[in-house]
């Protein structure tokens, strides 16, 4: 699914995701694993993506950041060594808080072009004969 923007280009999920969030390719391929098929582990992840473990780590720990996956600690059953984490991700923390940052987002943009205009207008002015 895509939306047409005013030069024609076609918007994605993905595109709008790497331009609000600076996120990689890896992030997103990381993110909709989780989303389609549950709660997996770092190991899971590296496995079933093919990639190292911590390139996962890095990605789940952006999308952490961003609120985007949650994380939950595996109970250990020798009760010793690291903690293991179970991560999934949530559609509807993610759909909220990207509605709340396209909002933020467009009202920045509007703003930012507001004064960029102004100051454009004002040196052209500026530079006219009285």
């Amino acid at each position: 699914m895509s939306a047409k923007l005013p030069s024609g280009r076609e918007l994605t999920l993905m595109e709008l995701m790497k331009f609000c969030y600076d996120l990689s390719m890896t992030d997103i391929e990381v993110y909709f694993k989780l989303l389609k098929e549950g709660s997996k582990t770092i190991d899971d992840l590296s496995k079933e993506l093919g990639l190292s473990k911590a390139t996962i780590s890095r990605s789940l720990n952006k999308l952490l950041g961003l609120g985007f996956v949650l994380r939950e600690r595996m109970p250990s059953s020798a009760g010793i060594g690291r903690p293991r984490y179970l991560y999934k991700a949530d559609l509807n923390k993610f759909y909220t808080k990207l509605q709340r940052d396209i909002q933020e987002c467009t009202a920045t943009v509007k703003r930012f072009a507001e004064e960029v205009f102004q100051k454009m207008r004002s040196e052209s002015l500026g530079g006219l004969p009285g």
